[in-house]
């Protein structure tokens, strides 16, 4: 039994999962935004994981968002939680609760759920986007995460997209394929095609109606979304792609745009183009079955 948690910036979720796969209620807690606050929040939701597992807990693993040397178990400069900087998280469960812990960046341990539990079930080698508020990327070969000679791995997101787009990155540049691709990039095309909404949310109800304007930006997300993983499978040649985060719901009204980008782009070099392009049956879970995974591996 593996108590599994999803710190993000936000807000924590967890539940325990087992190496079959079986999956406890998943518990939810807002996240305060300082160190304190979220030592608190970490400590009362471990706790009533720990109180509903039906068997003895051998492990906790913790996906976040980073970067985060996990070696260490100690977040570096994390730009959307600058107040967990050089946090050593791994010490603080290990002392609160005495059980060995295993930490992920969440994008990371997103793409081992997904070849766990999720779209690409079965794969060995995959690459997994989460398009939220960020752009998170997990590289898998040979059931395995690839990191390269970096502690937290490749940060994708980073990939430069162009100069069109003139918002700052958190990372301090522009031209990010963050910046083009996250919730505000999506608002934004949105607002652009005439469609005055205050919430990605309000999408969902327009696209639901068959709204034009709505289904014009989703094809100009996927545009973009097919420009940036032309790039990236060129540099890994890996032919399965999955689709996490809150903006992969609406990968049914983007996915094909994505794919005719990827065929024009990739004309020449038709070996290139991705078998599978899915989206996460359910992105709430993906870094919590990685998690599992993970532990399991170990």
């Amino acid at each position: 039994m593996f108590i599994c948690i999803d710190l993000g910036g936000s807000n924590i979720r967890g539940t325990w999962i087992n190496s079959s796969g079986l999956t406890g209620r998943v518990a939810h807690s807002s996240r305060p935004k300082t160190l304190d606050g979220t030592k608190k929040s970490l400590i009362t939701i471990i706790n009533d994981i720990r109180s509903q597992c039906p068997g003895k807990v051998q492990k906790i693993g913790l996906a976040s968002a980073g970067p985060m040397d996990t070696q260490k178990g100690a977040y570096l400069n994390p730009t959307n939680m600058p107040e967990l900087k050089n946090f050593h998280l791994r010490n603080f469960l290990l002392d609160r609760f005495g059980l060995e812990v295993t930490l992920e960046n969440d994008a990371q341990a997103a793409a081992l759920g997904e070849i766990f539990k999720g779209c690409l079930t079965g794969e060995t080698d995959a690459m997994v986007f989460t398009l939220g508020t960020g752009l998170g990327s997990g590289v898998v070969v040979n059931n395995r995460i690839w990191r390269g000679k970096l502690p937290a791995g490749p940060e994708l997101g980073h990939l430069y997209l162009g100069p069109g787009r003139k918002v700052k990155c958190g990372c301090g540049q522009t031209g990010c394929a963050e910046t083009w691709l996250n919730a505000k990039a999506l608002h934004d095309l949105v607002l652009a095609n005439g469609l005055n909404i205050i919430s990605l949310r309000d999408l969902d109800t327009c696209l639901e109606e068959l709204n034009p304007m709505a289904i014009k930006a989703l094809k100009q997300y996927g545009h973009r979304l097919g420009l940036y993983l032309s790039q990236v499978v060129s540099v890994f040649g890996i032919s399965n792609i999955g689709l996490g985060g809150g903006l992969s719901r609406l990968a049914p009204y983007f996915i094909s745009s994505a794919q005719q980008t990827l065929a024009h782009r990739l004309s020449k070099r038709k070996w290139l183009i991705p078998e599978k392009i899915c989206n996460s049956p359910d992105p709430e879970m993906s870094a919590l079955w990685g998690m599992c995974y993970l532990m399991i591996q170990d």
